[in-house]
């Protein structure tokens, strides 16, 4: 699931390889990895009534990734700022597409000159491809099917603290995605670090978990960080809080 900047300066040049920057296009523009290319959270979610940010419509999502040269040969390296889920956020969408060969790189973007990979401002001319989506309805959920199952899912708010005390969803246990970030610029904690995180706080294995936050971006690093500590019945509510509050489901 995850790269380091080592590994990724040795296969920079990778001809199957698709460097992802999912930082704002600002930030892409001023300097950017190699060989890279601009994805935001804003072209992978769509968003509703309620100001929810779902999934984007698999249409919108073939003709982004093509654009991106991405078949299913291709291995996709997202790469993000630190303390950002927006990383965690494309990374997840990737894989409910259906594209396996996705890692995200686990450092910020801002500390890789101290590993020998020097930002550019040259931009990198693609090829565009044919992506082929496979939708894995596993990896999301929605109110309803949470409704449904309330009493068989472990739900699991990536929030603060501070937003957790002003409403929950029902039964819901708090656990901050900055519990799951590690230090030194390294986008998660590693793995033994993160399996004692979610023992103290009694997450079971063998149960269906649910990650939700406000947008579903903090949720999604949460997803990754129970991925990498092995658990793997692990969904997004991409609608996320602010969904659940737009239909005026019950708070705990």
């Amino acid at each position: 699931m995850l790269v380091s900047p080592e590994w990724l300066k040795d296969h920079i040049d990778d001809s199957e390889l698709i460097i992802l920057d999912t930082r704002p296009k600002v930030s892409f523009t001023y300097g950017h990895i190699p060989n890279s290319q601009s994805l935001t959270i804003e072209q992978v979610i769509r968003f509703d009534q309620n100001g929810s940010h779902l999934v984007a419509d698999e249409k919108n999502i073939v003709e982004i990734f093509s654009s991106l040269g991405i078949d299913e040969s291709k291995t996709v390296v997202l790469c993000g700022e630190y303390m950002d889920p927006s990383v965690a956020r494309i990374a997840w969408t990737f894989l409910y597409f259906g594209h396996e060969k996705t890692k995200i790189l686990d450092h910020g973007i801002n500390t890789l000159t101290q590993f020998g990979i020097e930002l550019t401002r040259k931009l990198y001319n693609v090829t565009p491809s044919k992506f082929s989506s496979k939708v894995n309805h596993h990896l999301q959920i929605d109110a309803d099917n949470i409704l449904k199952n309330l009493e068989k899912i472990v739900l699991l708010d990536a929030r603060s603290t501070q937003e957790f005390m002003g409403g929950h969803l029902p039964n819901a246990i708090l656990i901050p995605f900055t519990d799951g970030i590690g230090t030194n610029g390294k986008m998660f904690s590693d793995k033994a670090t993160l399996e004692k995180l979610f023992q103290e706080r009694q997450i079971p294995n063998d149960n269906e978990i649910v990650c939700y936050c406000m947008h579903g971006h903090r949720a999604s690093s949460l997803f990754y960080q129970l991925r990498i500590a092995g658990y793997d019945k692990v969904k997004v509510y991409d609608g996320s809080f602010v969904d659940w509050n737009g239909r005026r489901l019950a708070l705990d």
